[in-house]
């Protein structure tokens, strides 16, 4: 019960992040990990920057199953260039084959701008240090569907 009533509260405060986005991305690429690799899909929300800190919220699927994964994490800018941002944070991973109890997990995230519009090459790695350090990475193309200056 006090677990489902954690997710809940954090579900809310992810769905309430959402809405106040300032970015709305959506991506696709391949997931590659300790497993096979798949394709992977995703929906990512950034909160406007609190001194270069964004609370972020992904909603991913992959080839395996129609339920999300959901990634709930704070990254910091450390890199913001025009040709090149770099963030690095932590978060929480919710598995749909997990009952979606969360993982913590030490994300960082790599963009490069493509000359096309709205477009960019993105590189997310991630590491669950209580989960023996199982890793991912995720190289994927990401369009930029919303964004608030």
């Amino acid at each position: 019960m006090h677990r489902t009533a954690c997710s809940l509260a954090v579900f809310s405060a992810a769905l309430a992040l959402a809405a106040q986005a300032q970015r709305l991305y959506l991506g696709a690429g391949i997931l590659l990990s300790d497993h096979p690799s798949e394709p992977s899909y995703d929906l990512h929300f950034d909160s406007p920057p609190l001194y270069k800190t964004r609370a972020e919220l992904t909603v991913a699927w992959n080839g395996k199953s129609s339920k999300p994964t959901v990634i709930t994490e704070a990254e910091r800018s450390f890199i913001d260039t025009p040709a090149f941002a770099l963030d690095a944070g932590a978060g929480l991973l919710w598995f749909e084959f997990n009952d979606y109890r969360p993982y913590p997990a030490l994300i960082s995230t790599a963009v490069v701008p493509l000359p096309v519009p709205r477009t960019a090459i993105v590189a997310v790695g991630s590491t669950q240090p209580f989960q023996d350090w199982e890793w991912s990475l995720v190289l994927k193309a990401s369009f930029t569907i919303w964004a608030k200056r």
